[in-house]
């Protein structure tokens, strides 16, 4: 295109002036018109770009970083466990014959017994003394005028004796009248756990114990035992595993579910794991089943209870059917599920936790950083919950009354200002994105989280069913799949009665030596009341299987 000098220019007359301007603001428009257009391209790429790194960020955050929202500049220690959950269950084989003694002990010692002495300097724990001393003729050499002795030096060590087996030989005496008359009379003799079985509670109590509570698979203990002279298979310690807790401690977990129901409150959880065989029938690669976890809210009439229920399924029908006879309030993570439960019943309240409200704004000011996050949508979201959070922790040694009275006096206005909060920012973010996300949760779930303002017994959080479900969601990382439907509902029994003994403070093994004790000697009763003294909470229970958790102070109930 020919360029118009000067003189050209200043000679052009006005019509010719006009045709130039006007094709120029054309041409002008086009090339504005297609640079908003790269600019819209060009702005959604990196809106784009900007949200998978933000969700990459988040991932990275949950899979390598730290888990804890209560420091977020506090570094946690890994956790690590190696059982394999339905071990048991999988190496159960009701075809191997029970082995007898001759069998199972390799080589036989004796230990001495340790003296027994109170010792407060080591928290009770059992104490032997160790004397020493110089000869008669050494002292008579050192001190030949006679000698007197001073108060003793005495200085502590920790000492461990490893498994010790003893072979409990029962010798029953038999008597028979010397008129010669047939009467013949034997001793009486504590009740055998298993038929012909060399099993005792105390065994099988550490067996169990090793499993559920130190997460020690069967593999791993049998080859302690071997290194103790005892020979004993996975097999058969999975047959006593199992038929323990389907054949003693299946009734204490039927009273433990009646019980649950007098607590005003319950925390609900689930979480999903794999399960090869249901019915019989086995599925490739697995079904995807769920373990439900329930625990009380600990009050002075309801003792801690965590009951664990494995379902085939996520559906409504599981909660509905556990739920059935509960009249209360059931704390969420906002699973719909439970809304339609409190939908369908008038007596069934359903509250939400603000943990997991404020959850992905932890996750993200996490992901990039406490001073990168300053002055965000999520570090004000963040801190405007912990604030209402610490402010109701203030009020934990209140009634229900008066908790509920100070909340409403204090954080009432605080709750309002939040969710107005949000739904002004909501408008102001992209709904997909990590933000706009967590607003809209806290959006969807007004109703349920607002519920703790109206009643003291009602929490801000869920962590009680999360605390509960941990020590399975953590051994799933390891044991990956479940054999069977049988061996999930065995050890979803198991699971409850470890978790509701560590909840009351009762040593898990002695418990369980306890129960399998007691619990054989009345399986003819028809009164099965005998139960009561068998709850983690009863007078014999917390008198003969006191924990040794050193933090005594820590409260059992909700005041």
């Amino acid at each position: 295109m020919e360029m118009l000098s000067d003189d050209q220019l200043n000679n052009l007359n006005k019509e010719a002036l006009i045709i130039i301007v006007s094709s120029l603001q054309s041409q002008l428009a086009a090339v504005q018109s297609q640079l908003d257009t790269a600019n819209a391209m060009l702005s959604d790429n990196n809106r784009q770009i900007e949200l998978l790194t933000e969700q990459i960020r988040i991932m990275n955050q949950r899979h390598f970083g730290k888990k804890s929202e209560s420091d977020l500049n506090a570094a946690d220690g890994q956790l690590s466990m190696f059982d394999a959950f339905n071990e048991a269950e999988a190496l159960k084989d009701p075809k191997v014959p029970e082995p007898e003694i001759t069998e199972v002990v390799i080589a036989s010692y004796k230990r001495t017994k340790t003296v027994g002495k109170r010792d407060a300097d080591l928290d009770g724990l059992p104490a032997r003394i160790i004397e020493h001393t110089l000869s008669a003729e050494e002292l008579a050499e050192k001190f030949p005028e006679g000698y007197k002795e001073l108060p003793h030096e005495v200085y502590k060590r920790l000492h461990i004796i490893p498994e010790t087996f003893i072979v409990d030989e029962h010798h029953v005496h038999v008597y028979a009248s010397k008129a010669n008359n047939g009467v013949i009379i034997k001793a009486p003799r504590s009740v055998d756990l298993f038929r012909n079985s060399i099993a005792t509670p105390a065994l099988v109590a550490s067996i169990i114990n090793g499993k559920y509570v130190n997460a020690l698979p069967l593999e791993r203990q049998a080859r302690t035992y071997k290194n103790n002279g005892i020979n004993l298979s996975t097999n058969t310690m999975a047959n006593w595993v199992i038929s323990s807790a389907e054949k003693y401690l299946s009734l204490v977990y039927d009273r433990l579910h009646e019980l649950i129901y007098k607590s005003p409150v319950i925390h609900a959880d689930e979480t999903p794991t794999k399960v090869m065989r249901i019915d019989n029938k086995k599925i490739a690669n697995g079904k995807k089943t769920y373990m439900w976890a329930y625990r009380n809210r600990p009050t002075k009439d309801s003792p801690p209870i965590v009951l664990f229920d494995w379902q085939a399924s996520r559906r409504a029908d599981h909660p509905r059917e556990f739920l059935k006879t509960f009249s209360g309030t059931v704390v969420t993570d906002g699973y719909q599920v439970y809304h339609k439960l409190g939908k369908e019943r008038p007596d069934l309240n359903v509250a939400g936790c603000w943990i997991h409200t404020r959850r992905p704004f932890a996750e993200f000011i996490k992901s990039v950083g406490a001073e990168g996050a300053k002055g965000s949508i999520a570090d004000e979201a963040y801190n405007m919950i912990t604030e209402i959070m610490h402010l109701d922790n203030g009020y934990d040694d209140l009634s229900p009354e008066d908790r509920k009275t100070q909340r409403q006096l204090h954080l009432a206005k605080k709750v309002d200002d939040y969710f107005a909060w949000v739904k002004q920012k909501y408008m102001q973010v992209t709904r997909n994105s990590v933000i706009g996300r967590a607003l809209a949760y806290s959006i969807n779930q007004e109703p349920y989280l607002r519920k703790f303002l109206d009643d003291g017994n009602i929490p801000m959080d869920n962590n009680y069913a999360e605390q509960a479900i941990r020590p399975f969601t953590i051994g799933r990382k390891n044991f990956v799949i479940i054999e069977s439907d049988n061996g999930a509902k065995a050890s979803a029994m198991l699971y409850s009665l470890v978790e509701t003994a560590k909840a009351n403070l009762v040593n898990t093994y002695r418990y369980f030596e306890l129960l399998l004790t007691e619990i054989p000697k009345h399986m003819d009763d028809k009164d099965l009341s005998f139960i009561e003294e068998l709850l983690p909470w009863s007078e014999r229970v917390q008198r003969e299987c006191p924990s040794g958790y050193k933090n005594q102070n820590q409260s059992l109930i909700q005041k």
